[in-house]
């Protein structure tokens, strides 16, 4: 996988800053782990030393007890007791309270020794000397004062003990250090690998190539999700790419026949004097092409407001029945002169939420379109209808009709119906009438569709969203504000 070029420096990437945190992260855990390991396993062993040398304690404590005042029977019992854990190193010691030594053994430290009882001590004291460590423990004999045993050992074995455990994690320890950074960086490449693929399709993305998708690799993951929104995206953009790219093309070529037309017509008035009569010819056929690209430009730009979503559309309360009827009303003379019956049919009245003028335009849009298509003897009829949240409009007639295979894209911009396959001199094309029907009926929260069959006629419905009454707001000083939901 190539990455795009970047000047950033290689310590920089994502990759590489996964691996650091990774690592760190981990072998932060890792030390703490094993530094805890030891920390227990060093309270561990010095608690059950405690525990064993303070239950010794307590029995030579009942020896003490037992033989007192009978010195030399008592002092036999501690050699005993000292010779049976030989092994361990351990030594006794017995002293008076104040510090006098009755008996101590050969392996007791002098620094014990010479260690006074404190004032402070409890009965039972765990005290650590140096590398010694011992349990005190005060005895009540009769007539007498308390009497001190000290069973201690040196700390040695122990530290040993831990010693062989820290040579045994230390390895582990840099097993660790070497391993983690390796997997860390094995494992931000796979995380990172859609992320490339992100930056090298974007990368390779140009106006003429709008082809090139993202890898989805089926695990569902957000990254994948990502991958799955951006070829998402991707899809849209091309597809509005080349919506523009044909919507030119096909307006360049409307524009192009009457430019050509006036252009015509200069060249023939200029080509040699002419009588007033002809250049009055003349400059008519340059007037009837003005006109055209006057319209087709007034269509252009309707359309391309009508499309722009950060255009405000405005959104007011429209008498449904009273626009048809305008619209009708408009279109009876040229009916009438084309030998078509038009028709509105009555019926309710809905107040939708729209802009009266675009309305307008596009139910005139309709009706032309139905009478240019529709033969001497046929009709057409205009339908109102209220139901649900939405009220409709209906324009139907009895023309030539559409062939099935173009009305997927008969509000295309520029469509045209396939001549051949047409009626009369008559040729069905959506131009831009339909277009933008379209987008000023969905700027305005609407929708249209449209359904026919050749030789019966086409239906075209309007669904537009009824207008809801404002709303009144209490404001917290008492007063109110009107607050309309569908303006």
């Amino acid at each position: 996988m190539h990455w795009p070029s970047s000047n950033r420096p290689i310590w920089a990437t994502l990759r590489v800053q996964l691996t650091l945190w990774n690592t760190v992260v981990v072998l932060l855990l890792a030390t703490t782990t094993l530094v805890a390991v030891v920390v227990a396993a060093r309270n561990a062993l010095y608690r059950e030393t405690d525990a064993t040398l303070l239950g010794t304690a307590r029995e030579v404590g009942i020896s003490v007890s037992h033989f007192y005042p009978d010195t030399d029977a008592l002092i036999a019992e501690l050699k005993r007791k000292e010779t049976g854990h030989a092994d361990r190193g351990w030594f006794t010691h017995l002293l008076t309270s104040g510090g006098v030594t009755l008996w101590r053994s050969d392996r007791c430290p002098k620094a014990v020794a010479d260690y006074a009882p404190q004032s402070s001590d409890r009965r039972v004291n765990v005290v650590q000397l140096g590398p010694y460590r011992y349990v005190r423990l005060a005895v009540d004999v009769p007539n007498s004062q308390p009497l001190h045993i000290r069973i201690g050992l040196s700390t040695e074995m122990v530290e040993e003990s831990i010693r062989a455990l820290l040579r045994l994690l230390v390895p582990v320890a840099i097993g660790l250090s070497l391993l983690v950074p390796l997997a860390a960086y094995w494992l931000a490449g796979r995380v990172t690998r859609p992320v490339a693929a992100i930056l090298e399709t974007a990368a390779r993305l140009r106006p003429t190539r709008l082809g090139d998708r993202l890898p989805v690799s089926g695990s569902g993951d957000e990254l994948d999700r990502l991958s799955t929104t951006v070829n998402g995206l991707l899809d849209q953009v091309a597809t509005h790419v080349e919506r523009q790219v044909r919507f030119v093309a096909d307006a360049a070529h409307e524009l192009r026949s009457p430019l050509a037309a006036i252009q015509n017509s200069i060249e023939v008035a200029l080509a040699h004097d002419r009588d007033p009569h002809d250049y009055r010819e003349s400059l008519t056929e340059v007037l009837e092409s003005a006109r055209q690209l006057t319209r087709l430009a007034n269509d252009l730009l309707t359309l391309a407001e009508a499309s722009d979503s950060s255009t405000r559309h405005i959104r007011e309360p429209v008498n449904l029945a009273a626009v048809a009827a305008q619209a009708v009303a408009m279109f009876e003379g040229i009916a009438e002169e084309r030998g078509v019956g038009l028709l509105l049919e009555p019926g309710p009245r809905p107040t939708v939420a729209g802009e009266t003028g675009r309305l307008r335009q596009v139910v005139s849009n309709l009706l032309d379109n139905s009478l240019r298509f529709t033969p001497v003897g046929g009709r057409v009829t205009v339908r109102l209808d209220a139901a649900g949240p939405g009220a409709e409009v209906t324009v139907s007639d009895t023309g030539s009709g559409i062939p099935a295979a173009d009305l997927e894209r008969i509000f295309d911009r520029f469509a045209v119906v396939d001549p051949a396959r047409s009626h009369a001199d008559h040729v069905r094309s959506g131009g831009l009438g339909l277009a933008i029907c379209k987008s000023l009926v969905e700027a305005g929260g609407g929708s249209i569709r449209i359904a026919s069959r050749l030789d019966e006629g086409t239906t075209v419905t309007l669904r537009l969203p009824i207008w809801e009454q404002p709303r009144e707001v209490v404001l917290a000083d008492g007063l109110s504000a009107g607050a309309a939901s569908g303006g």
